[in-house]
């Protein structure tokens, strides 16, 4: 969990640079899909190991769920990230930033890994159901696709 709410800490960071205000949460938990995409899509390893969970405006950290209900959100956490795992995050901070969280939840709404682990659900739900990394390596394997003008159907 220390390494995810590096990220999240990180993430927001460059939110607070940028824009002079911490990050919107519903915005923070999509970013943090697609650094977890951007890594396994890079190096085929997790950035960070928490799952998400398929909730009905996309996937959520619980543990970063809970730092945005808290009064000092990301105080205690340490900046455990090397430059290479910063590089990352920003990179994907930059691709992403201009979107807004409905923009974001769009796209992670067509991600395989969130269709997969919302099967069975109703669409008001929040369902529990983990997305797999198994499931995500194939959303990774088909942006790098997409990122080099393959067209999918």
């Amino acid at each position: 969990m220390n390494k995810t709410l590096a990220v999240a800490k990180y993430l927001n960071e460059l939110n607070v640079d940028r824009h002079g205000r911490d990050m919107d949460e519903m915005k923070m938990h999509k970013m943090m899909y697609f650094s977890q995409r951007e890594s396994l899509m890079n190096t085929n390893n997790p950035l960070f190991e928490d799952l998400f969970e398929a909730w009905k405006f996309g996937p959520v950290l619980r543990s970063v769920r809970n730092e945005y209900k808290c009064d000092h959100m990301f105080e205690s956490v340490d900046d455990t990230l090397t430059e290479g795992e910063k590089r990352l995050v920003a990179s994907v901070f930059k691709r992403y930033d201009s979107f807004d969280a409905w923009d974001l939840s769009s796209l992670s709404h067509a991600e395989f890994s969130w269709k997969q682990a919302r099967e069975g659900l109703a669409p008001n739900e929040n369902g529990t159901q983990k997305l797999s990394l198994c499931a995500m390596r194939v959303d990774a394997k088909r942006e790098m696709l997409r990122r080099k003008g393959v067209v999918l159907a």
